[in-house]
């Protein structure tokens, strides 16, 4: 798979990444590429799991840019890396002929940012010949733990070591667009896109410069 990224952060460059993705499903056991876990039921339109997630938010300092941080008063030699969050927690979804909703809670378990998120989404699968176009909105809601450890600023991380920004809870909302199509049995191509949108507690951020977070992704899949 390929990945193609922006997220916001100041003066960081679009992250691009290629790497292989592994997804496994049984009766009982399943896992979606950062995504693991068991079903505790699984009906014809009902599902609920048991679930542990890799987080995708993470910054490294080096990537941003030293001289817009110090303009906002962040000095980037002392600024702390943001490390992925490990979660665990329950996600359910319910299909009809409307469409699928799903909802999700899960906290950190790893030490990292030792706080929740929680998303809630609607899809709906659009079946075309071979191709499938899957449009889908959510919304996500970061803890203040969250928030604060990806988007704050303690005030040994400013210049002046007297400033510091913390962040309450932030509800971020989101649209997208999931395409694939099949060449054969066994082999697919797809795409997604994702468009999220910040809210004030994370624009606000000094180490934020952009409203809104881009993601595309590409690849290639086999079935066996």
């Amino acid at each position: 798979m390929g990945t193609l990224s922006d997220a916001a952060y100041v003066d960081a460059d679009n992250s691009i990444g290629i790497y292989p993705l592994i997804y496994f499903e049984s009766r009982r056991f399943f896992f979606h590429a950062t995504e693991g876990g068991v079903h505790l039921y699984k009906g014809d339109q009902f599902t609920l799991d048991a679930t542990l997630v890799i987080g995708s938010l993470n910054m490294d300092p080096d990537d941003l840019g030293r001289g817009a941080l110090a303009s906002r008063n962040v000095d980037r030699g002392q600024l702390d890396d943001r490390d992925r969050s490990y979660y665990a927690g329950l996600s359910a979804s319910w299909a009809s002929r409307f469409g699928v909703l799903s909802a999700e809670a899960h906290t950190d378990i790893s030490g990292t940012s030792e706080g929740e998120r929680y998303d809630v989404g609607y899809r709906y699968p659009w079946n075309i010949g071979r191709a499938r176009v899957t449009p889908h909105i959510g919304v996500t809601y970061l803890s203040e733990n969250v928030a604060d450890y990806y988007y704050g600023i303690d005030t040994d991380e400013s210049i002046t070591g007297d400033y510091s920004y913390i962040p309450d809870a932030a509800l971020l909302s989101g649209v997208g667009v999931d395409l694939a199509y099949s060449l054969s049995h066994d082999w697919s191509i797809y795409a997604t896109f994702d468009y999220e949108s910040y809210p004030d507690e994370i624009t606000d951020s000094p180490l934020i410069e952009d409203d809104a977070a881009v993601r595309l992704r590409t690849g290639i899949s086999y079935s066996f």
